[in-house]
C-alpha cells in the first residue's frame, strides 16, 4: 500500500485516536436527535439542524462552510384514515401523498414486483395496490403500481411491532400520482386474513398540505495543498422523516462525516486534494438536496474525483460499500487493502443504488459510492419507523464507520492514484442503469434525465 511512510503513519494514528476518543461525536448524535427531532426538509427543525451542522464545521475550522437552498415541494402530515369492510385499521399516510376521499377494492400484489403485476394484469386497474416492503424499492413498486392504474397504494412493513412505515413517493421531484399508506405488518396480516375470505372494499381518507418550500443543504471545504488534482465530496443527508429521530437514517452517517471532518482538518497538511463536505436535505423525498447541488454545480463535477456517500452507519455489522463509476476498480482495491484486518468491510464494485444521495452525482458521471452498516440491533424498530430513535445507535460501529471514512480520505487526498481517471460518459452511465433494470422504472417516475 503506498502512503506508509513514517510522518504520514504518526498523522493517520494521531487522526484515528481523534475519532475513537472523541467528546464530541455523541453530543452530535444528541443534538441531531434530541434537540433536533426528525428534520424533516424545510420544517423548523430541519433550519435548526442545518444552522447547527453549519456553526459546528466552522467551529472545527473548515472553510467557507454554508448553507445552499433548494426548491422543494413542502408536505404537512394530516389525519388519514383506512376503514377496510367496515373496520377501521391503523396506518400513516406517505410523505408527498395527496390528500384524498376514495372507496375501491384493494388487490393483493404480494411483494409488487414485476411478476406481481404480471400475474394481476388488468384487474389491478381502478383498485387500491397492497404491496409487501420485501423486494424491491418501495418506489419502485409504487411506480408499477401506477403504471398499471390502480389508484392507490398500501405498503406494508416486513416487520413484526405494529410500526407502520413512512417513506417518500416522490415522482421524480413532482407531486405523487396516487395517494399512499403504510400499514404495519400486522395490519397486513389482517387484511390478507379478510382478503381470504372474498372481496375486500376499502375507505381511504388523507388530510395533507402540499405547498412550495424550500430546504437546505449545508456545505464546508478542507483545501488541499495541491487543488488543482482535485476534489473528493464525503456527504450524507441530514434530514429524516416527520414521525420519528431519524437516528440510524440518517443522524448517524451525518455524525460520521463531521466527526471525519473534525479528524481531518489535524492533519490537513497531509492532503494535497481538497475534500468537500456536504450534508444534504430532501434525501427522504427523492435526493432533491443533493439533485439540486449536481445541477447547480455541473460545471464544477469535473473536479470531483469520488462521492463518498454515508448512508446509516449506526448499525453493528460489516461496513459496506457499494461503488459504481468508470475504471473504479483500482479503487475498490484500494479499499479493501487498507481495511485489512482493522475493519470489517466489504467493498463491492459497478453497484447501481438509485436511492441515495451518491446518486444524483453518479447520474453526471462522478465515480461515486454509497457505504452503510450491517444489521440493525433490533430489526423491527427500523428506519422510516417511529422506532428509529437515539438509543437504537451501536457508538462503537459508528466510531468504526467515521474512523474508515477518514482514513479513506486521507489516503485518497494525500495520493490520488487509486481514483478513477475520469468520469463516466452519458452513455456509458445510461448503459450502466438498463444493465441494471432501472430504465423502464425511472422513465416512469420523470427521473430519467438524459
Amino acid at each position: 500500500m503506498s502512503n506508509t511512510n513514517d510522518s504520514f503513519r504518526s498523522a493517520e494514528l494521531a487522526m484515528l485516536g481523534e475519532i475513537w476518543s472523541s467528546p464530541t461525536l455523541w453530543p452530535t448524535m444528541r443534538v441531531l436527535c434530541d434537540d433536533c427531532n426528525g428534520r424533516f426538509v424545510a420544517s423548523d427543525d430541519e433550519r435548526r439542524a442545518a444552522a447547527f451542522i453549519c456553526d459546528t464545521l466552522a467551529s472545527y475550522g473548515l472553510s467557507n462552510a454554508h448553507t445552499e437552498a433548494f426548491d422543494v415541494h413542502g408536505w404537512t402530515r394530516g389525519e388519514t384514515s383506512l376503514i377496510a369492510n367496515g373496520h377501521p385499521l391503523t396506518c400513516i399516510g406517505l410523505p408527498g401523498t395527496p390528500p384524498c376521499d376514495l372507496e375501491a377494492p384493494i388487490v393483493h400484489m404480494g411483494n409488487g414486483e414485476p411478476a406481481d403485476f404480471t400475474r394481476v394484469g388488468e384487474a389491478a386497474r381502478g383498485k387500491i395496490a397492497l404491496v409487501r416492503g420485501q423486494g424491491s424499492h418501495r418506489l419502485e413498486k409504487y411506480a408499477r403500481a401506477y403504471l398499471a392504474g390502480c389508484i392507490g397504494f398500501i405498503f406494508s412493513n416486513t416487520e413484526m411491532g405494529c410500526l407502520p412505515p413512512t417513506g417518500s413517493i416522490e415522482f421524480g421531484g413532482k407531486p405523487a400520482p396516487l395517494p399512499g399508506i403504510g400499514i404495519a405488518y400486522e395490519t397486513f396480516l389482517r387484511i390478507e386474513r379478510m382478503l381470504e375470505g372474498g372481496d375486500v372494499t376499502a375507505r381511504l381518507r388523507v388530510k395533507s398540505e402540499l405547498f412550495p418550500a424550500t430546504g437546505l443543504n449545508v456545505i464546508a471545504d478542507i483545501p488541499g495543498t495541491q487543488p488543482e488534482l482535485g476534489t473528493l465530496m464525503a456527504c450524507a443527508h441530514y434530514d429524516g422523516h416527520d414521525i420519528a429521530q431519524g437516528a440510524i437514517d440518517n443522524a448517524s452517517g451525518t455524525a460520521a462525516v463531521m466527526e471525519a471532518a473534525r479528524a481531518l482538518m489535524k492533519v490537513r497538511d497531509q492532503l494535497k486534494l481538497s475534500v468537500r463536505f456536504a450534508l444534504w436535505s430532501g434525501e427522504e423525498v427523492g435526493m432533491i438536496g443533493s439533485g439540486a447541488y449536481a445541477k447547480a454545480h455541473r460545471d464544477e463535477l469535473v473536479q470531483i474525483k469520488l462521492v463518498f456517500n454515508c448512508d446509516i452507519v449506526g448499525n453493528p455489522g460489516t461496513f459496506w460499500i457499494g461503488l459504481n463509476g468508470y475504471d473504479t476498480d483500482r479503487v475498490a482495491e484500494f479499499m479493501r487493502t487498507l481495511a485489512g484486518k482493522e475493519h470489517d468491510v466489504q467493498v463491492k464494485g459497478d453497484v447501481v443504488i438509485p436511492y441515495s444521495d451518491h446518486f444524483s452525482f453518479y447520474m453526471k458521471g462522478v465515480p461515486a459510492l454509497m457505504a452503510a452498516t450491517g444489521s440493525p440491533k433490533y430489526p423491527n424498530l427500523g428506519p422510516h419507523t417511529y422506532g428509529d430513535t437515539l438509543d437504537k445507535v451501536d457508538l462503537r460501529a459508528l466510531r468504526s464507520s467515521a474512523a474508515f471514512t477518514a482514513r479513506v480520505l486521507m489516503h485518497l487526498a494525500h495520493d490520488p492514484a487509486p481514483l478513477p481517471a475520469r468520469l463516466a460518459t452519458v452513455e456509458e452511465v445510461q448503459e450502466s442503469l438498463r444493465k441494471a433494470g432501472y430504465e423502464e422504472l425511472m422513465k416512469a417516475q420523470g427521473r430519467w434525465d438524459f
